[in-house]
């Protein structure tokens, strides 16, 4: 049995929250790198492996920029997707084209990982209210958006 107590991670100046059963919130501090990135992707990838697809909060009001590294490491992530959806808080208008032109390019090349539904928010409790919501699986991708 999981335990039914957050359980918190610190990643560099990032901070990782599992809250039970299935939702994990990331703050992300400032700045991120390629390697605290593939560190929160190995943690999102351990959880949502031993309790199902998570809803996923990362609050980016910090982030200014989406760093080359961090593309890359996104980019190259062989691991098969463990999100059932995920929501974007504070993201400035650079960082939300990115964000949008990064998981465009991973639906098209990678249309093995499931489609999972993704917005974005300027509070948390909007998010948190939409990522209830969500269904708690991840939906196959059919080649549209």
């Amino acid at each position: 049995m999981e335990n039914d107590s957050p359980e918190r991670i610190a990643v560099g100046p990032h901070l990782v929250t599992i809250l039970p059963p299935n939702m994990l919130l990331v703050d992300f501090g400032s700045p991120l790198d390629g390697n605290q990135a593939g560190r929160i992707l190995d943690l999102m990838w351990q959880t949502g492996s031993r309790r199902g697809p998570l809803k996923v909060l990362m609050d980016i009001t910090q982030v200014t920029n989406v760093p080359r590294g961090v593309r890359e490491t996104i980019r190259s992530r062989n691991t098969e997707s463990t999100t059932a959806a995920l929501a974007f808080v504070g993201a400035r208008f650079g960082v939300r084209v990115a964000i949008d032109m990064i998981i465009a390019a991973v639906r098209i090349l990678r249309p093995d990982v499931p489609a999972y539904p993704h917005g974005f928010f300027s509070r948390k409790e909007e998010a948190l209210t939409w990522l209830r919501a969500a269904p708690s699986a991840p939906r196959r991708s059919s080649g549209s958006f």
